[in-house]
């Protein structure tokens, strides 16, 4: 019946598979249906296929093992008798055992979705047949109804073509379901005697036309039926389109985030006293947001989720959102992952879904401190430019009691948020060049002339880089004129400390705790009060550079002591690195806001925690509220030069500026201060008391440069600089070469 080359090639498998020759070429069905279909094979398919031989091998050692006779297989007979000269029975035993336990683990690994991917395209193709079938009876009922309607409303067949992709069937439109009349005469027999022919020439004309007559009625009847039904069946296909919808808008969307809000209300409110003899700037001087602003409707929010849930199912994360946050510039979503899902998987999918959702940069928050959600933000298409002005004229500002409110921005639901800097008390700031760090400190800046008249509020500004705070010159709340140079910056922080040290003297000899207390004893009493005095740092790193010691000395003295007396500090960098923002530096600063930062370990080193990198630049930027661990996404206001300028101008107008020179003057001896200690005994002729320690550092080191010599003793820039100097006048050192280098003369 085969031939003798069937014959022979049963043979064959009979004698090679044993038993298993009469089952394999059953199982080879799904590999060869898999490679007509597909003649690139994916990696999963390779893993399946593998997974499959592994499985046979075992098979095959496993009945050469058990099985005596002619069909105990001989290759895999063959193959336990080679492993039994190396490993013994036992182990032939666990290495059969090993086969299946991997096979197992690679099959259910990949089997179950590559497999129902293909039984259900099978299914498919059954349900197409079985349709197909069908279809005739259906079209000659269809025929058969067009010939009763009017052309007019004669609506088109149906396509014989059949849809494989499944479809929810709720989704679609019901198929239109016959009148009973109309259904029950298709089903009813036609009978030459009762059929009514209207081609031939009936003898009886009268019984024709009354036949015809009944037959029109019987007709318009059955098409009003069929307009009711057509009309019914679309009314229910709006009705379940509906219900998808509403099944896709189940996440909640939030309006008011409420760690944001107990942080409002922790602000002080109630009547804000205006100065008397000053006029604060008018909120004409800013620009007014756009009335019609693009908001982020539900319809696109119920795209966003569906295309989340979508791509994190490519990757094999399985959950729900149950939350968003829709905000100007970028819309959160809390995602509930499935309990078996890692945190750390979604963690590192952040590149991954944010080239899947075509967006610029993505923020993964995993965990969201509290809540067992994940949340994952994503920038809106069209985000929105904040105005100082609407934050300005907010109600949280404007009823805000405190004169060092200072208004941030925007949380990431589009609510005003501020905080006020005697809580913070002290405020770190990082971004690189783009990121809106400069237009914040701006900001910042501008909310507090909003609150105070220049006897309220004193401010002290450096700016190494010369160029950010020289608009604010000559306006009457400064202290000096803006500072740029790095010594007399180092100057003005000692001062600062002088006079940080002064009023903790005057509040004990009146028996006060802090600036509050003094002010309201003063006014009783008839005394000076103390104004606010807010000290900002635009570059720190430039500073570092020269003076860095004592910069971070003073940086810290004045952190930790400051507060109670009215003094506050915001220190801004645009290289948080470890050398910039020091361990004391840190330690003393809590409240810290970051912009977009270039890398993870800059992230890291001013939060403490990652995510800085991933934000959009232009005023977004991260926040720690003091008392609070957990992070704050707020975008920073936009404000012009333009209105600053006309802002500075009025001030200007009303009060001529008042410097204090005793900042920007040599500390007196015996202050306390380092820069004290340095520039006594640095006048001509006299020697630093360091110059003999520095003498046998340089002839047992053989080192002479001044920032060795910096580090060695542990002072500043210039101090060692002048140490080196005196020792080229003794003969120490020669001077520098064209390389800035010194040679060792002793």
């Amino acid at each position: 019946m085969v031939g003798r080359i069937g014959t022979l090639f049963g043979n064959f498998n009979r004698h090679t598979f044993g038993y298993l020759a009469f089952v394999y070429p059953l199982f080879l069905i799904y590999p060869v249906f898999a490679l007509f279909r597909k003649s690139d094979i994916d990696s999963h398919r390779r893993k399946l296929l593998f997974a499959g031989a592994l499985f046979f091998l075992s098979l095959l050692m496993f009945q050469g093992s058990v099985v005596t006779g002619e069909l105990k297989g001989s290759f895999g007979a063959w193959i336990v008798h080679w492993l039994h000269r190396y490993i013994g029975g036992i182990g032939v035993w666990l290495f059969i055992l090993s086969l299946m336990t991997l096979s197992a683990v690679l099959l259910t690994e990949v089997y179950q979705r590559d497999l129902a991917e293909d039984f259900a395209k099978i299914k498919k193709f059954w349900d197409t047949l079985k349709e197909r079938f069908s279809i005739p009876r259906q079209r000659d009922e269809e025929i058969l109804i067009r010939s009763y309607l009017p052309e007019q409303e004669r609506l088109p067949l149906a396509k014989t073509e059949h849809h494989t992709e499944p479809e929810d069937p709720s989704d679609h439109t019901p198929a239109l379901q016959l009148p009973s009349d109309l259904e029950s005469l298709l089903k009813s027999p036609v009978s030459s005697s009762n059929s009514v022919s209207f081609a031939s020439d009936h003898p009886s004309r009268g019984s024709a036309s009354h036949s015809i007559a009944q037959i029109e009625e019987e007709a318009e009847a059955l098409f009003e039926n069929i307009r009711h039904e057509r009309d019914s069946a679309f009314e229910d296909s709006d009705h379940n389109l509906q219900q998808k919808k509403q099944r896709h808008s189940a996440s909640t969307i939030i309006r008011e985030l409420e760690e944001n809000r107990v942080l409002m209300e922790k602000i002080e409110k109630g009547s804000v006293h205006k100065p008397k003899n000053f006029k604060l700037p008018k909120f004409d001087f800013l620009k007014s947001p756009p009335k019609k602003r693009h908001h982020v409707n539900e319809a696109e929010i119920d795209r966003k989720i569906a295309d989340l849930l979508e791509k994190l199912r490519q990757f094999k994360i399985e959950g729900d959102v149950v939350r968003t946050y829709s905000g100007p510039v970028v819309t959160t979503f809390e995602f509930r992952p499935a309990a078996h899902i890692k945190v750390s998987k979604i963690l590192t999918l952040q590149d991954d879904l944010a080239m899947a959702l075509k967006a610029k940069t993505i923020r993964i928050q995993a965990p969201i401190p509290g809540k067992d959600v994940v949340g994952i933000e994503i920038p809106n298409k069209a985000s929105q430019t904040i105005f100082l002005k609407e934050i300005l004229q907010s109600d949280l500002f404007k009823k805000a009691t405190s004169p060092l409110t200072m208004a941030l921005g925007k949380d990431i639901v589009g609510n005003p948020f501020i905080t006020d800097l005697k809580q913070l008390p002290h405020l770190l700031i990082a971004g690189t060049t783009g990121s809106g760090k400069s237009v914040g400190i701006n900001s910042m800046l501008v909310s507090l002339l909003y609150k105070n008249s220049p006897d309220d509020l004193k401010l002290l500004m450096i700016d190494p880089k010369m160029l950010e705070f020289s608009i604010y010159n000559d306006i009457p709340h400064l202290l000096t004129p803006v500072i740029t140079q790095p010594k007399q910056a180092i100057l003005a922080l000692a001062n600062m400390v002088v006079e940080m040290e002064r009023r903790y003297k005057l509040m004990s000899k009146t028996k006060t705790k802090n600036i509050e207390n003094y002010n309201e004893k003063a006014a009783r009493e008839g005394f000076e009060p103390f104004p606010y005095i807010v000290v900002i740092i635009d570059e720190l790193a430039d500073l570092m550079m020269t003076s860095g010691k004592d910069v971070e000395f003073y940086i810290a003295r004045l952190a930790q002591m400051a507060r109670a007396s009215g003094i506050h500090l915001i220190v801004a960098t645009q290289r948080p690195s470890v050398d910039v923002v020091t361990g004391l530096i840190k330690a003393n600063l809590p409240s810290r806001i970051s912009f977009k930062v270039g890398q993870k370990i800059d992230s890291k080193v001013i939060l403490d925690s990652m995510g800085a990198e991933s934000l959009l630049g232009r005023g977004d930027m991260l926040f720690t509220p003091p008392g609070s661990s957990g992070l704050i996404r707020l975008h920073a206001p936009f404000i012009t030069e333009g209105e600053i300028e006309t802002i500075v101008e009025f001030l200007k107008v009303q009060r001529e500026v008042e410097y204090d020179p005793s900042f920007l003057s040599e500390p007196a001896p015996g202050s306390g201060s380092v820069v004290a200690a340095a520039t006594e005994g640095g006048g001509d002729g006299d020697f630093d008391e360091l110059y003999e320690e520095a003498k046998e550092i340089v002839l047992s080191e053989k080192k002479s440069s001044i920032s060795y010599i910096q580090r060695k003793l542990q002072i500043g820039y210039n101090r060692a600089a002048r140490i080196v100097e005196q020792l080229e006048m003794t003969g120490v050192v020669s001077a520098p070469n064209h390389k800035g280098q010194r040679e060792i003369l002793m």
